[in-house]
């Protein structure tokens, strides 16, 4: 039998919710309004909060640009952005490494306005918007921000809409979500389906949940290293 030759498996996220609640013991007739609304809530708990806390999902992590301007000193991420995972000034066609350092080291510069070569930056996250602040500030208009940064997931929207998402990543959408339906709706299948999908220890990512951030991990070389100099690097 010939294979079918397409990649199209793009669950929306009705499926997502339906096999959730299977997974929960809950009947797809027996599926109300208040159900959806409450699968609906748990998935975007899930996705924009857990998610965010257990570490750089590789599909989450996009490439941007700021152009800077004479005795510029910071900059907004764009909307939906958490963090900035690497940076690199570009001069003349020319990358050279930005250092991230703490709130307190940014803090203590003498003259956060000195314009010369921005070198180091400090993200300021706030439940808002996330400023980068960086040092020095730029000494010219020519001068790029080439940076990585980690942003939150879409919104969830409607039934009909799909997750923004991989294919690895489904199995663990579908045994969380199914785990805090069961939480709600079925609590004598709560214990089993939170081992599946976290694992037997409470105090340990595994399960699902970890097989998908192994899935997702970075594959190159790892190099450590100790940082002597505390204030120009927070590795």
């Amino acid at each position: 039998m010939a294979s079918t030759g397409t990649f199209t498996f793009d669950p929306d996220i009705a499926e997502i919710c339906e096999e959730s609640f299977e997974r929960a013991g809950v009947a797809p007739a027996a599926i109300g309004a208040s159900h959806t609304r409450s699968a609906l809530r748990s998935l975007k708990l899930m996705l924009n909060s857990e998610w965010s806390t257990i570490g750089v999902r590789q599909w989450m992590i996009p490439e941007a640009t700021q152009a800077l301007t004479a005795g510029q000193a910071s900059f907004t991420l764009p909307v939906g952005g958490i963090d900035v995972l690497a940076a690199t000034l570009r001069r003349n066609g020319a990358d050279t490494e930005m250092y991230p350092i703490s709130r307190d080291d940014y803090r203590i510069l003498a003259d956060k306005a000195q314009r010369g070569r921005p070198g180091r930056f400090f993200v300021d996250r706030q439940a808002g918007s996330k400023v980068v602040r960086f040092w020095q500030a730029s000494e010219n208009a020519t001068d790029q921000i080439i940076y990585d940064y980690f942003r939150q997931m879409q919104d969830v929207g409607e039934m009909a809409n799909t997750l923004q998402m991989p294919t690895h990543a489904f199995e663990a959408c579908c045994a969380g979500l199914g785990w805090r339906l069961a939480v709600k709706f079925n609590v004598d299948r709560a214990r089993m389906l939170e081992t599946y999908y976290r694992g037997p220890d409470p105090n340990k990512i595994g399960g699902c949940l970890e097989m998908m951030r192994q899935e997702d991990r970075e594959r190159g070389d790892i190099q450590t290293y100790a940082a002597y100099e505390p204030r120009l690097s927070r590795r």
